[in-house]
């Protein structure tokens, strides 16, 4: 038997513990007092050990409803734009990457944010083509869901030829018919195709340096995103993330639930085979699916009911329509796993809220389905949410990510629905954090901090600090099915505890430092400034 003491903190359950309650008692990984020092010391055996945390707050451990794993990995080992300030800026890099990598290897890179580059555009195929010659270059626009290749990426992928986009995927082209370099939705995961091959080696590299970097901001808890077949973000190249992650996982110390894009349900099973990815027991599920029906907002291609406030000439595009999606919907939620629609246009939540009406209606029963993103609300979809309980799994840090040119896309009278966190809590929805990592950043402090302050961004939809730690903890437990099991400070919980140096969410005291993550009671990260133990 392990056993310790965590004392003289002020403790958020996640919310604020009664006066005097100061202490946690933590016996083999679980929690089995709160309180009172002497009330959890007498719930301890003799040799406890003792944690002392004078004057820093004791919280829930974080959870992150949304991160990409393999594709957090991959990016570790290519290009990055995220500071990129100008093409030049991103032409220099591609040019040194192009000198330094063997021929006829593609150059890949990610993150390019066309609002952030002095032309605000996109580079173009000629400009890579001007800097990469014959080379095959792809770079990711930072909403994952466009790219840019070079004249010869497009050739080898086939997406110079008119009309030779998949279904739910677009090739630009300029006024004579040419392509211009740029590629959406669906025919993005085509032009990814060309990313050279990952080892096994890099991938656990990449595993080991984010890990890191998440328990520094005290994240505990991961819902994973993965791969079965070539649908999805990566295409091709992601026809193998399960099974990498089912390797990658084993190592990891996060409570993990792992979220296959599944067109097959048939491999749910094989994956919920492998202990490293569903052991119950150690805090590993393989239990839900996901699908796409729609882009970005950064794209302009989130589908909406009325076109964007500075792109008159669209108004977003369905990836898959309601005949094809219906069917995936209703064969997940009789298998009983959760089913997570990606949708972020008002005009596709309001389809996704349809399609979980739709299937409850014909198949009535317990549920815990979820919408990814829910980024732009008309003002009908927020109660059939309600109504049928679909939780709502946001990014807050895009909040600050996209505050340059987020008003002037969907325009005044969509602001105050965009990002309505404040509407879906107070409906009685479940709302929950995560990052959709690595298209944003995995600081969970920043992105509670930004729900609190919002920068004039629809202020009347910002959170109190209190909710905004909830959507972290108790709002990502339930949306990933662990309540009472992680996301609190409560007896029969697993004890996994941020101690952080002020309250989070209050945009007022800055991002508040970790100075300690555990996992089970366990330390997992300790700040090189916290005094040991």
């Amino acid at each position: 038997m392990t056993a310790t003491l965590f004392r003289a903190a002020r403790l958020l359950l996640p919310e604020a513990a009664p006066a005097g309650h100061d202490s946690v008692a933590v016996v083999d990984g679980v929690i089995r007092a709160v309180g009172p020092e002497a009330a959890c010391r007498a719930a301890l055996p003799d040799d406890a050990a003792t944690v002392d945390l004078p004057g820093l707050v004791l919280a829930p451990g974080f959870a992150d409803a949304h991160v990409h794993p393999l594709v957090m990995s991959v990016f570790e080992q290519h290009l990055r734009f995220d500071h990129a300030g100008s093409i030049a800026d991103v032409l220099d890099a591609v040019a040194d990457r192009h000198r330094a990598t063997e021929a006829g290897t593609a150059v890949v890179g990610f993150q390019v944010d066309d609002h952030l580059l002095a032309e605000r555009r996109m580079p173009t195929a000629a400009e890579l083509d001007a800097v990469a010659g014959d080379r095959p270059v792809v770079l990711v626009r930072c909403d994952g869901h466009h790219a840019v290749g070079s004249s010869a990426a497009l050739e080898a992928v086939g997406l110079h030829v008119p009309g030779a986009e998949p279904s739910g995927g677009y090739v630009a082209s300029d006024d004579a018919g040419r392509p211009t370099g740029l590629v959406g939705e669906n025919a993005v995961p085509v032009l990814l195709g060309l990313m050279p091959e990952v080892t096994m080696e890099a991938l656990e590299r990449g595993a080991r340096d984010w890990s890191a970097r998440l328990l520094s901001q005290g994240v505990t808890a991961l819902s994973a995103i993965c791969q079965t077949t070539p649908e999805g973000p990566s295409g091709a190249a992601g026809e193998l993330e399960a099974v990498a992650w089912s390797a990658i996982a084993e190592r990891l110390p996060f409570d993990l639930q792992t979220i296959l894009i599944a067109p097959d349900l048939s491999v749910v099973g094989d994956f919920q085979a492998l202990p490293s990815l569903h052991d119950p027991a150690r805090g590993r599920r393989v239990d839900a699916v996901k699908l796409f029906i729609d882009g970005t907002l950064g794209g302009a291609s989130a589908c909406m009911h009325h076109p964007f406030t500075d792109r008159s000439d669209t108004s977003g595009l369905r990836t898959m329509s309601d005949d094809d999606a219906y069917p995936r919907v209703e064969a997940a939620h009789i298998a009983g796993l959760q089913v997570c629609i990606h949708a972020i246009g008002d005009r596709a939540n309001r389809a996704a809220a349809d399609l979980y009406e739709r299937v409850l209606r014909e198949h009535p029963g317990p549920h815990r389905h979820r919408v990814e993103h829910a980024s732009v609300l008309d003002e009908a979809t927020v109660g059939p949410f309600a109504r049928n309980d679909a939780t709502c799994v946001v990014q807050p840090i895009s909040l600050r990510s996209e505050a340059h040119w987020l008003a002037q896309r969907v325009g005044p009278d969509r602001l105050p629905r965009t990002y309505p966190f404040r509407t879906l809590l107070d409906a009685g929805v479940t709302v929950a954090g995560s990052s959709d990592a690595p298209i944003e950043s995995t600081d969970v402090l920043a992105a509670m901090a930004a729900t609190v302050d919002r920068r004039g961004l629809a202020d009347d939809q910002a959170l109190t600090p209190a909710e905004a730690l909830g959507l972290y903890t108790t709002g990502a437990a339930r949306a990933r099915r662990t309540e009472g099991r992680t996301g609190t400070l409560a007896p029969g919980a697993r004890a996994d505890l941020v101690a952080l140096s002020t309250e989070p969410g209050d945009p007022g005291s800055g991002d508040p430092p970790v100075r300690a993550t555990y996992i089970a009671g366990e330390p997992v990260f300790r700040h090189p400034d916290l005094e040991p133990t």
